[in-house]
């Protein structure tokens, strides 16, 4: 399993072009009520949310973040990435004046979800991270750290470097169909992934394998969901307990957090289950 997540996380994870860009973040707003933002996973973009945002624009303004050099071609030039979308948002979420808004991400829109959370407590009105973990790697190399994981993130952003096109988009088709069992869904994730900014996919990435919040999240005062998956990984020893068993490791300190799981959705939950998906969110948003 470790071989597997590891290429799948390298061959979907590429892009092609750079352009400068001077925004972080770029927001599109939809709907009216109460604020919810919503943030997208690594090397996509807003138009993963397209199902969700319909669902819920009628009773939520929606706020959809678009990120520089993901799933598209812009730059983002920061010491650490990561951290400065974090801030962004941070800073968007006070300029606009929004109180406590839901705040849903995706695998690594659910991470800066729950780094946001953390740092800044009072902040988030809820939290629903979907398939994002305060520390993802060690769910398939236990034992790894943010410390020890420099040989690893090194290997992987080398092979980063200069992709070939045609090789590229074999590969992200392949691995693709690992993180999303809908067959019709996947083109357009793939065409995220072939329009993100190989460089700065990188840096990202690495950065998700060195930034660890296991030790920061006992710090979120707002109530979380997360919704994982495990299905795909089932071929590799992993079921639904064992993955269970994961995940609540990592979200047991936090004392508002609930833990559900899917039971054969794929990594993009909301496309593979989506009335799971939705009955899940509905009942931890009614509460």
């Amino acid at each position: 399993m470790i071989k597997q997540l590891f290429f799948i996380l390298v061959s979907f994870f590429i892009g092609f072009n750079a352009a400068a860009s001077d925004s972080i973040i770029q927001v599109e707003k939809r709907g009216q009520g109460e604020a919810m933002i919503l943030i997208h996973g690594m090397a996509c973009s807003s138009e993963v949310w397209e199902e969700v945002a319909a669902y819920y624009e009628d009773r939520y303004e929606l706020h959809l973040v678009n990120i520089a050099g993901f799933g598209n071609n812009q730059s983002l030039e920061a010491p650490h990435v990561l951290k400065a979308v974090r801030d962004e948002i941070v800073d968007y979420i006070r300029t606009e004046g929004l109180e406590n808004p839901v705040m849903m991400g995706h695998s690594m829109g659910g991470f800066i979800s729950l780094w946001i959370a953390a740092e800044y407590p009072g902040l988030l009105g809820k939290i629903i991270s979907v398939d994002g973990l305060p520390y993802f790697p060690v769910m398939a190399m236990p034992g790894i750290t943010a410390e020890t994981a420099g040989p690893l993130v090194e290997m992987m952003q080398n092979s980063m470097k200069n992709p070939d096109p045609e090789m590229a988009k074999a590969s992200q088709e392949m691995m693709i169909a690992s993180m999303i069992a809908t067959e019709e869904k996947r083109a357009a994730v793939v065409a995220m992934g072939l329009n993100s900014n190989s460089s700065v996919i990188a840096q990202a990435m690495g950065e998700m394998y060195t930034t660890d919040l296991r030790e920061e999240v006992h710090t979120i005062d707002a109530p979380v969901l997360a919704l994982g998956s495990w299905y795909a990984y089932r071929a590799y020893g992993t079921t639904l307990e064992s993955a269970r068993k994961g995940y609540e490791a990592q979200f047991n300190s936090i004392p508002g957090a609930r833990v559900e799981m899917a039971q054969k959705a794929y990594h993009f939950i909301f496309y593979d289950e989506p009335e799971w998906f939705f009955t899940m969110v509905d009942s931890f948003l009614a509460e």
